[in-house]
């Protein structure tokens, strides 16, 4: 199995549709039982949901303009960067750069091995949810030993966010109005993406991803896939892209070039052309938010609000903008 193939099973990118009923397994009955309730029905609030995107949309256009008129604003705009700079040595960051590839190849083939030896088929949606698993799980725990190893030989990383942090509920809060407030770009992205692919003659595809959560009948999987999306994908993904490569690459290049290529990357991770625009300047709105704020917590906060507003339009058949 190829890396490519292997991240697009774990992103859903495969180009057979999913068909509920068709996991065998032990984690997943073949042929499930009746009294195991069906997923509802949203499409009653697709119109309502709909409103909401415009909603978020126009609350956004509000929040940025607040943010960069309004006169209590100014200081904040003009603090320097709260993010603690990288300052680790080149070996040091040749190190993680060597680690994290390594552990991902290492959680890729566990998820492989565990889903020939339950017989899943790269169709079915517990495979995206195990390669899913398998990825972001180890960025993670790659990320967590690194950071333990580094502290017990005396070099500890940078650490992820200022010292001490504002109150939680503050950067949740914080989170949230990031999000509402690149709203209007990516909707703009992704309309943009959508028209230039027309007019070359080219496919427009949501990710495939989409169709586990828009044919699925199973609740359970349609519940770790909504777990991954929202909590083990954003955690993984602002920890390599926003606390790694961003600070990385500020390191070494000018600020503007720090956002656009750790955005430009954390794009193409999602493997859909289409989302490249949307999802870079999203990338990068994540960045200016770790940057201002110093907390890793509030791209990870606004990451899962993202990927929920996502989820929710797809279960009401409107789309979403991812």
């Amino acid at each position: 199995m190829t890396p490519r193939r292997a991240l697009a099973r774990c992103t859903g990118a495969s180009k057979r549709p999913s068909r509920a009923g068709t996991v065998h397994s032990a984690l997943v009955p073949a042929a499930a039982p009746t009294n195991i309730p069906a997923m509802p029905d949203f499409s009653a609030a697709a119109e309502i949901i709909q409103l909401s995107q415009w909603a978020l949309a126009l609350g956004g256009l509000v929040l940025v303009a607040f943010w960069f008129l309004a006169p209590k604003c100014q200081p904040l705009r003009a603090q320097p960067a709260l993010v603690p700079e990288w300052d680790n040595d080149l070996p040091d960051t040749l190190l993680l750069a060597s680690v994290i590839p390594a552990s991902i190849f290492l959680g890729l083939a566990f998820a492989t091995s565990i889903t020939r030896s339950y017989g899943l088929a790269a169709s079915d949606g517990w495979t995206s949810v195990i390669f899913a698993l398998g990825l972001h799980g180890a960025v993670i725990a790659a990320v967590v030993s690194l950071g333990v190893y580094k502290r017990s030989v005396g070099r500890p990383l940078p650490p992820a966010g200022r010292r001490p942090a504002a109150p939680l509920t503050d950067r949740i809060l914080l989170g949230a109005a990031v999000i509402c407030g690149a709203m209007p770009f990516v909707l703009a992205g992704s309309f943009a993406s959508a028209e230039t692919m027309k007019l070359l003659g080219l496919e427009v595809k949501l990710q495939d991803l989409a169709g586990f959560f828009t044919t699925s009948n199973s609740p359970l999987l349609v519940l770790a896939l909504t777990i991954v999306a929202t909590v083990v994908a954003p955690l993984s993904e602002e920890l390599l892209f926003r606390a790694g490569l961003f600070r990385i690459f500020r390191r070494f290049l000018p600020r503007w070039g720090a956002l656009l290529l750790s955005g430009a990357l954390f794009a193409a991770l999602h493997w859909n052309v289409v989302h490249f625009l949307p999802l870079t300047v999203l990338g990068v709105v994540f960045a200016l938010a770790y940057e201002k704020s110093g907390s890793l917590v509030v791209p990870v906060v606004a990451h899962g609000l993202f990927n929920l507003n996502s989820i929710v339009n797809l279960l009401a058949g409107v789309g979403g903008p991812s």
